[in-house]
């Protein structure tokens, strides 16, 4: 003897078969098109909570029957859970049944790994300055390994060279060609003079020689983990090592870094002069590194648009210690125990 709880599943679908057969018996002599037609647009009408059939061909669906002739059609909504289109029942459903977490703050950390999930809808605590400090300093030392000394920098140096040289060698193919097939001379001196035009817009590739001591990056580290501690930052940049957000907005900073950020004539990021020539293309970064060369462009957007919600609050940056690694390939930097660097403290 079936149990109650199987009583009910039969007992809905006896309700929905008589339902349809109702339904059919009602319209099959204003059908537009033969039985289950399959050429044209089905134009669905309601039958039941969990039916629905087409007032042209007569074809009917039911959701959740594995003898359909018509697939459900799913939609994945905002809370995750999925919905047939054309009855509106949900297929598969996953809520969070927390009164006080949005659909909106669920989704700013979706992207995430779980650990960082859990902080960002439930951690209320905000990091003190120590944890930032401490989380902002392993995490720019990770990008400046990453972009200045690591495997994936040396294949980009290599990559911009194999394109300056294939440049060179294009420019002076075509000169020699355009020579040949005019019956002239090929004028060597020429065509150097041309591959120099030609390259006058491209950066000039570096090796590995001409990168600074990891010392060098010590101030722009500094500096960096200065601006993000005293900054208010969108509720996803969350303090985590594993929030990547985090990382490529550090990635951004180190490109802005290049030419610097003032507003008000007020410089909140000094420009360090000569990084925009040792830094990797940015057309190289999704090649290389697996990073996507719009986040430099979406990291300067937050940073100065925090930093103009936040200006009363921060003190600008008033100097940088010079280096002469840029002209002379020795690098010159203070130590920072050595000579404390100016901060930015709010008010």
């Amino acid at each position: 003897m079936p149990t109650g709880k199987d009583e009910i599943p039969l007992k809905n679908q006896s309700i929905t078969r008589q339902k349809i057969q109702a339904w059919w018996n009602l319209r099959h002599l204003t059908f537009t098109f033969p039985p289950m037609f399959r050429g044209h647009v089905h134009e669905w009408c309601s039958i039941s909570s969990d039916s629905v059939g087409c007032s042209l061909c007569g074809v009917v669906h039911i959701c959740g029957c594995s003898q359909n002739i018509i697939a459900c059609n799913i939609e994945l909504q905002d809370d995750s859970s999925t919905v047939c289109t054309y009855t509106g029942i949900v297929i598969k459903s996953s809520s969070l049944f927390d009164p006080e977490t949005s659909i909106s703050e669920y989704n700013a950390g979706s992207s995430t790994q779980g650990a960082f999930c859990r902080i960002t809808t439930y951690d209320k605590r905000a990091p003190s300055l120590l944890q930032k400090t401490e989380v902002l300093h392993s995490m720019t030392r990770k990008v400046i390994c990453m972009l200045f000394f690591s495997p994936q920098a040396q294949n980009a140096r290599d990559l911009e060279l194999l394109r300056y040289n294939r440049k060179v060698l294009q420019i002076f193919t075509a000169h020699s060609l355009k020579k040949k097939n005019s019956f002239r001379h090929c004028n060597i001196l020429e065509g150097i003079e041309l591959c120099c035009n030609g390259v006058a817009t491209y950066r000039k590739p570096v090796d590995i020689h001409g990168i600074p001591p990891l010392q060098h990056f010590d101030h722009l580290q500094h500096v960096i983990i200065l601006l993000l501690s005293h900054i208010e930052l969108p509720r996803q940049f969350i303090f985590s090592e594993s929030n990547e957000r985090l990382k490529n907005l550090i990635i951004s900073l180190v490109y802005i870094s290049s030419d610097g950020i003032s507003f008000q004539n007020h410089v909140f990021l000094p420009k360090f002069v000569g990084l925009k020539n040792i830094l990797p293309l940015e057309l190289m970064l999704a090649k290389c590194f697996g990073i996507q060369p719009k986040i430099v462009t979406d990291g300067e957007n937050v940073i100065k648009l925090s930093i103009k919600q936040n200006t009363k609050k921060l003190h600008p940056y008033h100097c940088a210690p010079l280096c002469d690694f840029p002209k002379t390939f020795v690098c010159t930097c203070p130590k920072l125990h050595e000579e404390p660097m100016q901060t930015l403290p709010t008010a």
